[in-house]
């Protein structure tokens, strides 16, 4: 019985988890980060191919409908163009060889924790 019981609520919880997720607000604005530095915000609401220097070389950023993804990057392996594209609150897509970082953001900070 508490096998059950205990199943049950871990499938309620996956089922909350995935449901909070997917419903995510639509973002207004586009982070970029250059070296852990913010660089530009960009908003969402143009068509507009942004390119940002990085250490490597040259990186493209497309914004289309609301849309953000990576569409040129130095890197080798190309995995920050591979995430496609990105338009939710909180997402975020990285090009590590190059350090270059662009989140989706509703124009307010948010903060994971605060230390003192």
């Amino acid at each position: 019985m508490g096998d059950v019981l205990l199943i049950l609520l871990l499938m309620a919880l996956i089922i909350f988890i995935i449901n909070k997720s997917w419903n995510s607000p639509l973002g207004q604005y586009l982070k970029i980060e250059k070296n852990n530095e913010s660089a530009k915000i960009i908003s969402l609401d143009q068509i507009k191919e942004e390119k940002i220097a990085g250490l490597q070389g040259e990186s493209e950023i497309s914004i289309i409908d609301g849309k953000a993804r990576f569409s040129k990057a130095p890197c080798t392996k190309k995995y920050c163009i591979h995430q496609g594209w990105i338009n939710k609150v909180n997402q975020t897509i990285v090009c590590l060889p190059n350090q270059i970082t662009i989140s989706i953001t509703d124009g307010s900070e948010s903060y994971d924790s605060i230390n003192y």
